[in-house]
């Protein structure tokens, strides 16, 4: 395995050889540069689902069914056009009516999973710190709901048995990217998982090495969804940058981070051993009912990949990123988000809160002030 190395600002990762059976051009031997192939694709990432009793309230139908497709309408293009799309799904899915809830300890209609699919997402992570909230029932359910309705949907962070595998493989283009997916904690309940460990991806894991190892063998990229940090901190913590450093040295090529519910900057990151990852630090909100300012700007990050297959071996690297700012709207008790380069100005206006001082400028104004 090659060293990942930074180029031209631009991450270019150098991964397994792939071995080509003997070829000829016009009855001669194929040169490298006869036989190499180019593919590409794009990877966006949304941060926190946080779904408030405000948000499932307005999703509730008369049928007494829910349907969230709202939350996700206007950004869904963005969404459907990304080859592979990840959500960091915050709240569990649950069945069971009764146990449905807000914060503090969240229980979200499972029906939001038809949504999220609906909007195109591919790979949904769900290893946050209030993943227990509902005990070992509400993960079962969540598990339960991916696998009976739509298989070929990639959940993250959560597992039935442990024989299940951390890694997640999706293959697009022929690209192969390896996903896992972990949390710093459980909000107080880790001991719920005692005995079952396997159940939450945690970055206490003694494994995590070792199932590093194994995914980058598997994979042309290797992609970490960390959810890790401060609430409400525009900067990283020392310990998330740790974190960050840790899954790059083990040969994650991207970690897209989640949890403090605003945005941190973004971009390449080079370790103190000389390994180069592209780092998202955080993406803030997807979609809340938070209602102050820094928590209603989101991000999307927008990552294009390429790989070059060549005579004898290959190549995969980030050609270009991005981060494309979100804002969710409010008017009414009504929720849904929007691009900020093309939220309305007449929604903007009427939004929750104006009289806060929020306004596309002011927006602007602080995802500025973070990225620098």
């Amino acid at each position: 395995m090659k060293k990942t190395i930074l180029l031209s600002c631009l991450l270019s990762f150098l991964v397994c050889g792939y071995a080509f059976p003997p070829e000829t051009v016009d009855g001669g031997s194929a040169s490298e540069e006869q036989l190499t192939e180019e593919y590409e694709i794009t990877i966006r990432m949304v941060g926190d689902d946080l779904i408030h009793s405000p948000l499932y309230e307005q999703s509730l139908r008369s049928d007494g069914s829910y349907c969230f497709d709202q939350l996700f309408a206007h950004v869904k293009e963005d969404i459907e056009a990304a080859d592979i799309a990840i959500i960091n799904q915050e709240t569990i899915l649950i069945y069971d009516r009764s146990k449905i809830s807000s914060y503090p300890s969240f229980g979200t209609p499972a029906e939001i999973g038809h949504s999220i699919v609906s909007a195109g997402f591919d790979v949904v992570a769900h290893a946050t710190n209030h993943t227990m909230d509902k005990g070992i029932a509400g993960i079962e359910d969540t598990i339960d709901f991916w696998e009976t309705n739509y298989p070929g949907i990639q959940y993250l962070g959560i597992h039935k048995d442990p024989s299940d595998s951390d890694i997640r493989y999706v293959t697009k283009n022929h690209i192969t990217v390896g996903f896992v997916n972990y949390t710093y904690g459980l909000n107080g309940l880790e001991s719920r998982r005692r005995g079952r460990e396997y159940i939450v991806d945690m970055l206490s894991d003694s494994d995590i090495e070792a199932t590093l190892g194994e995914a980058r063998q598997n994979c042309d990229l290797l992609v970490a969804v960390l959810h890790v940090g401060d609430e409400y901190v525009y900067t990283p913590t020392p310990y998330e940058r740790q974190q960050v450093n840790r899954f790059i040295d083990n040969g994650a090529d991207i970690v897209l981070c989640a949890h403090p519910h605003v945005l941190e900057p973004y971009g390449c990151v080079t370790t103190e051993q000389g390994n180069t990852g592209l780092v998202y630090y955080s993406l803030g909100n997807f979609v809340s009912s938070q209602n102050r300012l820094p928590r209603v700007l989101g991000g999307m990050a927008d990552i294009r990949i390429r790989k070059t297959a060549r005579l004898r071996d290959s190549s995969t690297e980030v050609v270009s990123y991005d981060l494309i700012p979100l804002v969710t709207h409010e008017e009414h008790r009504g929720y849904t988000t929007y691009r900020l380069d093309s939220y309305p100005d007449e929604l903007a206006a009427r939004h929750a809160l104006v009289r806060d001082g929020f306004s596309k400028e002011a927006l602007w104004a602080l995802y500025n002030q973070i990225m620098q």
